[in-house]
């Protein structure tokens, strides 16, 4: 197919050269012009025709043109339908929406950032999906991220089309400097019995089965010789002892509980290149409610296209008060225990526990109280003048 209308003409009689003469000396332009034997072959522009037909009339010679198929004889015949005009129009103004519009927000380089921080910020920013691209002022994101997050040694902001790209480079942790040579000494942090003491460096002041308080010296990093010289180490040591740790804890009788009704309502929303609109109204507010999002997106020929379905099922919730009962009250309180000596508890052995109940009308307490064996030295640095 040909892009313009041009018509292939073929013109026959005893003595076309006249004719020949004429159309050269008039002002229709003629291409690829040859002849076989008393037969002339030339190509016109369609809209010429009639006029080359008249000066065929005056030298009697017969014309017969062809017309092949061409692009601008294909728009011309649909000129008049202006919706397909309104309809390349829009094509057009939401290919260019789509272009300056964010519909995606990559991040690249966050390890140990997290990547829901860094959409926070950039919301706070005005920066999310369906963000007009143009009007974010990336120095000023990138400024913000930088500052409001910690960790983040540098941060750029890109675009490709409507994919927004945030790229950061994380500070390089720095590895602490354990300072061996900073005198220091050993101090009980507890009030404990010592069980056990292994020394690496220092002079040891407390013997194992000796009682010390919290704070007590316990290996010193202070040696004078015999000669009356002092010298300054860095005390390390292992020391355990047994000491008592307290702690109390309390359940209610009365306690809130969240069951559906039943009542559910559906909330559609189609997302069209980063736009937003609403499919549903008239949804109930609950005054108590679950929500679960699920999104649905559009695919073909296997490439995803930027439009899916977002659907927001909203459960309503009674809030209903529920009494316990005493057995009830107690086994929740034991509950409460076992995760307080699995969490708080896992660095020492439990040698020996007492509990202790008071009991209220609206609740119930319990008060614990345990002896357990576990590391009870503190580095404590001193100065030298």
């Amino acid at each position: 197919m040909q892009f313009r209308d041009i018509s292939e003409i073929t013109v026959s009689g005893r003595n076309p050269y006249p004719f020949i003469n004429a159309v050269r000396e008039s002002p229709i332009p003629c291409y690829e012009q040859h002849c076989t034997g008393e037969i002339f072959h030339c190509r016109i522009r369609t809209s010429d025709l009639p006029d080359l037909r008249e000066i065929a009339d005056a030298y009697g010679v017969q014309v017969e043109s062809r017309r092949p198929r061409s692009v601008q004889r294909f728009f011309w015949r649909y000129r008049l339908r202006f919706g397909i005009l309104l309809g390349m129009l829009a094509a057009c103004c939401l290919i260019f929406w789509q272009s300056n519009v964010v519909e995606t927000i990559e991040l690249q380089g966050n390890t140990t950032v997290s990547a829901d921080s860094l959409r926070n910020v950039l919301a706070g920013e005005g920066v999310q999906i369906g963000t007009w691209i143009p009007g974010i002022d990336m120095k000023r994101c990138e400024l913000t991220i930088r500052r409001t997050i910690p960790g983040i040694a540098w941060c750029g902001i890109r675009h490709t089309g409507s994919r927004l790209v945030v790229e950061i480079y994380e500070e390089t942790p720095h590895i602490p400097m354990h300072h061996s040579r900073a005198p220091c000494n050993i101090v009980a942090r507890e009030d404990a019995q010592i069980t056990d003491v292994t020394v690496y460096d220092g002079y040891l002041k407390r013997l194992p089965g000796s009682g010390v308080a919290k704070g007590d010296l316990i290996v010193s990093g202070t040696f004078e010789d015999a000669f009356g010289r002092t010298t300054f180490h860095h005390a390390y040591a292992k020391i355990t002892g047994i000491y008592t740790k307290e702690a109390e804890l309390t359940v209610y009788r009365d306690t809130v509980s969240r069951e559906p009704t039943g009542r559910i309502s559906q909330r559609r929303i189609l997302k069209l290149f980063g736009m937003q609109i609403p499919l549903t109204f008239g949804v109930p507010a609950y005054e108590a409610s679950r929500k679960t999002v699920s999104e649905v997106p559009v695919y073909f020929l296997g490439w995803r296209l930027p439009v899916s379905m977002r659907t927001e099922t909203e459960t309503e919730l009674s809030e209903t008060t529920l009494t316990r009962s005493a057995e009830e009250l107690q086994l929740a309180l034991q509950s409460e225990i076992v995760r307080y000596e699995q969490h708080i508890l896992d660095d020492v052995t439990i040698l020996d526990r007492r509990l202790e109940y008071t009991k209220t009308e609206d609740a119930l307490t319990c008060r614990m109280r345990y002896q357990v064996e576990g590391e009870i030295g503190e580095e404590r640095e001193f100065f030298v003048n």
